[in-house]
């Protein structure tokens, strides 16, 4: 079913007015499938004061606002063409409308009130499709669970024995060979230092395992950085570190809204391979939730062994492209079909 009288305004972020974004907030709030950080106005704007050519249609039905969905432009012939993708591109986890349960809408509707000719897409959650939108070639997501009204959570019950002795065995030798381990979940004190830090150690991380730079791009390191300072209930960023004796063993930045963490960009000291740090950091990050307010830890897309160990909940993430048939989509189409043979 579909809103016939829908009508809409497209405005860069910080063009929202305050009413606007309380009703997003309250969304972010109040609709479960929108608790992500990724789907709050603060990202969005974020994203936005990075440098990236940001836009949001806010949906109408009458005088009454349904909806908002964020989206940008990569480059000046992208939005030439009208040719768009989520708002944060390849650096967000979610994408899609803001909206309560019960709205509406298809993509081509979406398309036409956005003045969007090709939209190319991943990561559309699967509570997405109650909206009416389409996606395909499903991939799963995992997440972390914890339950509430547990005292503690120094015990993660659903996790094997075997993981957590082999766990606990690897923190003592780290102690042991290295020095005391010092873990703080968001460390409020160098910031801003810890967080260069841990961009410096990622980017060294792509180099040597040979895969793409996700933070190449001057604006996506820009993100972190304003995320960094960014605090609201619905998006803020949360920088863990932890060390042994002098040591760096390893770091996390996440976004965090309304309970749920974005396990985000975890990055390890590889001369501490054999303590296996990543394991301790996520350990440590899990045990802290409970005095923290998190109830989830989203771990993005991709399925693994290594991520099933610790994991309790999965979901389903959707990718695909929305067109119409004007002939800026052909040719927008065709620039990505030659950007993705180029390995562009």
């Amino acid at each position: 079913m579909s809103n016939q009288n829908l009508t809409a305004r497209v405005v860069k972020p910080h063009q929202l007015t305050q009413q606007e974004i309380s009703l997003w907030d309250e969304l972010s709030l109040t609709q479960a499938h929108l608790a992500s950080p990724f789907f709050s106005a603060h990202y969005a704007q974020a994203v936005e004061s990075s440098g990236v050519n940001a836009k949001v249609c806010v949906l109408y039905s009458g005088d009454s606002i349904r909806g908002f969905f964020p989206f940008q432009f990569g480059n000046t012939l992208s939005s030439m063409l009208k040719s768009a993708v989520p708002v944060g591109g390849s650096m967000s986890d979610y994408f899609g409308l803001a909206a309560s349960k019960d709205f509406r809408i298809t993509s081509d509707e979406l398309l036409r009130l956005a003045k969007i000719n090709h939209f190319n897409f991943s990561h559309l959650d699967e509570s997405q499709l109650f909206y009416g939108l389409a996606g395909e070639r499903p991939r799963t997501g995992l997440r972390i669970r914890f339950d509430a009204t547990a005292e503690n959570r120094t015990d993660l019950d659903w996790v094997s024995n075997k993981y957590l002795k082999d766990t606990q065995r690897r923190e003592r030798q780290l102690e042991r060979d290295i020095g005391p381990i010092k873990f703080e979940y968001d460390a409020q004190q160098k910031r801003t230092e810890k967080l260069l830090h841990l961009i410096e150690q990622k980017r060294t991380q792509y180099n040597r395992t040979k895969v793409s730079d996700a933070l190449s791009y001057s604006w996506k390191s820009a993100l972190l950085k304003i995320l960094l300072d960014t605090n609201f209930a619905s998006c803020h960023g949360t920088l863990s570190h932890m060390t042994a004796g002098d040591k760096w063993v390893g770091s996390h930045f996440g976004i965090m809204g309304n309970g749920v963490l974005q396990y985000w960009f975890p990055v390890y000291n590889p001369d501490l391979t054999k303590y296996a740090p990543g394991r301790l950091l996520l350990h440590s990050i899990c045990k802290a939730t409970h005095g923290n307010g998190v109830h989830v830890i989203d771990r993005g897309e991709g399925d693994t062994p290594s991520k099933r160990e610790v994991t309790n909940e999965d979901h389903q993430f959707y990718r695909g492209a929305w067109y119409n048939k004007s002939i800026s989509t052909q040719l927008a189409r065709g620039l990505q079909s030659l950007q993705w043979r180029l390995g562009m």
